[in-house]
């Protein structure tokens, strides 16, 4: 398989904001460019940083629908490294300044002794950094509806975490237009261990999308193509027990477009004479079982 990397910023490059829907709902899946901007390699503390972005050849990740970001698309992580990405964006005048809803899949394979990942938040762009899976003192500040990430040793496959954030604003006295950031660590200790690090993918920051706090529900894989285009768009999700979802497609303001019902296969295919020009967002759901998978796309 070829091996592709997506062209990073610098962690010092300005941040410039893509389009509105990055600000109020913020998904990234890694297949398309609209909201990587919000996306930053820290290259400056970490000159070697080996996070990348693209298609994986280890088979720690399992089935793989479209890129993710992981440590290295292909060989094992080295010995004595610490690299880190970071994800930033606005807080927003939305529920609790757009700090509602925070979920992501993640998959693992290292030393479970001394090699593992981390996850923090800054509520001031980066000045300050809490541990929002270790400090107990963001207990009451964020609620995991999942377990908590656990960044070390075998996963064995993709896991999935979802976190309510919604006093993270009045914990930390932050307002409106702040920038709040997310920063994702790998830590590994002076032995090699021939292992596959990290990987993330379908991250999703939102809080106004229709439905999105009703139920708590397990991740499932899914990506959308060609993305963007003004051809018809095909989506591919994990649904090996063949059973039946619903498709509901909303625009940039969170209007429902189209919903259909009892989709029992893992391909959707969307009619692009059926939408005009702009951005979209698709949510696959099986409530009965829990399941949800969400994505962007683009029409041209």
């Amino acid at each position: 398989m070829k091996n592709f990397i997506l062209p990073l910023l610098s962690f010092l490059q300005s941040v410039i904001y893509c389009q509105l829907p990055c600000s109020q709902y913020l998904i990234l899946d890694f297949s398309d460019p609209y909201c990587m901007t919000h996306v930053f390699i820290d290259t400056v503390n970490n000159p070697g940083n080996i996070w990348q972005i693209g298609l994986s050849n280890k088979n720690f990740v399992g089935q793989q629908y479209g890129p993710a970001i992981m440590t290295d698309t292909l060989i094992p992580y080295p010995a004595n490294d610490t690299s880190a990405f970071i994800i930033k964006y606005l807080a927003t005048g939305g529920d609790y300044y757009g700090c509602k809803f925070f979920t992501g899949s993640y998959a693992v394979q290292t030393d479970s002794l001394k090699d593992f990942g981390k996850i923090e938040f800054s509520p001031d762009n980066g000045l300050n950094w809490f541990d929002v899976i270790n400090d107990t003192s963001l207990n009451t500040a964020i609620h995991w509806y999942t377990s908590k990430p656990k960044l070390t040793g075998n996963s064995g496959g993709w896991m999935h975490f979802e976190a309510l954030l919604a006093d993270m604003a009045s914990h930390f006295n932050f307002q409106i237009d702040d920038t709040i950031a997310f920063r994702f660590s790998f830590i590994s200790d002076s032995i090699f261990d021939n292992m596959g690090g990290i990987a993330y993918d379908n991250f999703c920051l939102a809080d106004f999308i229709e439905g999105i706090s009703e139920i708590r529900f397990k991740g499932v894989k899914s990506n959308i193509y060609p993305n963007p285009s003004n051809k018809d768009f095909t989506i591919e999700f994990n649904n090996p027990a063949a059973l039946p979802f619903e498709l509901a497609v909303y625009d940039i303001k969170s209007k429902l477009i189209f919903r259909r019902e009892n989709i029992t296969g893992n391909t959707i295919y969307i009619d692009n004479k059926s939408l005009t020009p702009g951005i979209y967002v698709y949510k696959i759901t099986n409530a009965e079982n829990k399941l949800r998978t969400w994505g962007k796309f683009t029409k041209l």
